[in-house]
């Protein structure tokens, strides 16, 4: 059994090691960095952040982000009217030691976050995703959350998903599934996106390439 805790002031040069130890092999148009100042923010002022430990060494973690009013809000880019915005938390970074990863723990993490959103009285939880980041991309779908848009963002394309918190995440079918179009193709995601389809399923290609991103009407999900 995977234990999640969460983590504190203490913790704060592990997660910012960790945190750059990923960035040091990871493509920069799929990941993006973060400052040492984010990370001390999302430890208590606006945010949590969730660990998993082997005693006292720090193996992967994952951001909350609970933006507070002024605070940059993700809600902007889905288009949200103010009044909403107090309702939205990020699914912010996340990061697994190079030899612990293949547990399913990005995954874990994830859930685990939007969980602890809704404990924290959030109803709308919104991330963004590089459509070639194919773990982070698989995880999030896996976890319930939905494409609905797709945005020049943080060097390069990126997913804008959400998920509705006072729903439970539903399972879909691939034989569901009117439209399949593969994540990297962005100008079929933009016209699939203008017609108003969201993305809520995916299905892998090979170990290497972007999966293909199954779609279905909104007024479907």
């Amino acid at each position: 059994m995977t234990l999640i805790a969460r983590l504190n002031e203490t913790h704060l040069s592990a997660v910012i090691a960790l945190h750059h130890d990923v960035l040091a092999d990871a493509d920069p148009t799929l990941v993006a960095g973060e400052t040492d100042i984010f990370f001390k923010q999302h430890l208590s002022d606006c945010g949590q952040i969730f660990g998993i430990l082997d005693q006292d060494t720090l193996l992967a973690y994952g951001v909350l982000g609970l933006p507070r009013p002024g605070d940059l809000n993700f809600g902007a880019d889905h288009g949200l009217p103010p009044d909403q915005l107090k309702s939205v938390a990020h699914i912010d970074g996340v990061a697994v030691r190079r030899d612990c990863r293949g547990q399913n723990w990005q995954y874990k993490l994830t859930c685990h976050r939007l969980n602890a959103a809704r404990t924290a009285g959030r109803e709308i939880a919104l991330t963004t995703v590089a459509p070639g980041n194919v773990a982070s991309l698989i995880n999030i779908l896996s976890a319930g959350m939905i494409i609905r848009g797709l945005k020049e963002k943080y060097g390069g394309h990126r997913f804008l998903m959400r998920a509705d918190l006072g729903k439970n995440p539903m399972p879909h079918q691939t034989n569901e599934i009117t439209q399949w179009c593969p994540a990297t193709d962005f100008e079929n995601c933009h016209r699939i996106l203008k017609a108003r389809y969201v993305g809520v399923t995916f299905r892998k290609a090979t170990s290497q390439s972007a999966p293909d991103i199954g779609w279905l009407p909104l007024d479907c999900t």
